[in-house]
């Protein structure tokens, strides 16, 4: 059992790994929390420290969920029944299994120990997670972010599209098609938790899509072609 625990701490530690935190102050010397939302995720990196860095932070926070699962399953699915473990019980093998892992890495990047447990909305890590377990739906997700974000400017907005779209999309991959591979009953669970707790982590944004004040990449680009009077 302690193995299998300490394995899970050390995917939460990974997750709570703050991208947005570092990148901003070793590049530009800034705290990211105090600027902006205040949010350690993708969206307020670009805001604040501009596209080429706030993509570093989206591929670093989905490369921490690649690497978490992508470990875990190659452990779990390559060799977990061929190395006895030292004679694991039932219990603890079970606590081996990728998708515990997603779980922890996706709360680490929530709740991060090394930014006093004020993290992002785990919209980039979820994705690293989605493309190591589920390809396909990743990809419709991915479109539907950009088409949602092309025609609304409302990155929230886009992420929402994009979460419910890996969720019916993998519904419908171990259901209807059936040959692209079964998801499984656990990952569909883990997929339906995590749509729920990022929607609800959203709430804030709607209200203000809802009244107009929600910051729009959209606007700001008309904004920027509008000649000045």
């Amino acid at each position: 059992m302690v193995y299998a625990i300490l394995a899970l701490v050390v995917a939460y530690l990974i997750g709570s790994f703050p991208s947005a935190l570092i990148i901003g102050k070793t590049f530009k010397g800034i705290d990211i929390r105090k600027h902006g939302s205040g949010n350690l995720g993708t969206t307020n990196a670009i805001r604040i420290l501009g596209k080429k860095l706030g993509f570093i932070v989206f591929f670093l926070d989905v490369f921490k969920g690649v690497l978490v699962v992508g470990l875990a399953r190659i452990l779990y699915e390559g060799f977990g029944y061929q190395i006895d473990f030292n004679h694991l019980e039932a219990l603890e093998f079970g606590l081996f299994k990728p998708f515990y892992y997603g779980v922890c890495v996706v709360f680490g990047h929530f709740f991060p120990i090394f930014a006093n447990f004020k993290g992002g909305k785990a919209v980039a890590t979820s994705l690293g997670i989605t493309l190591t377990f589920t390809p396909v739906p990743a990809v419709l997700c991915l479109i539907a972010f950009y088409i949602t974000l092309k025609i609304s400017g409302y990155v929230s907005l886009a992420s929402t599209f994009a979460i419910l779209t890996v969720l019916i999309s993998a519904l419908f991959q171990n259901f209807v098609f059936t040959g692209l591979g079964p998801v499984g009953i656990e990952l569909l669970i883990f997929y339906t938790v995590i749509s729920l707790f990022m929607i609800i982590k959203h709430r804030k944004n709607y209200v203000r899509i809802i009244k107009g004040t929600e910051n729009s990449f959209k606007k700001k680009k008309e904004s920027k072609e509008t000649p000045e009077e």
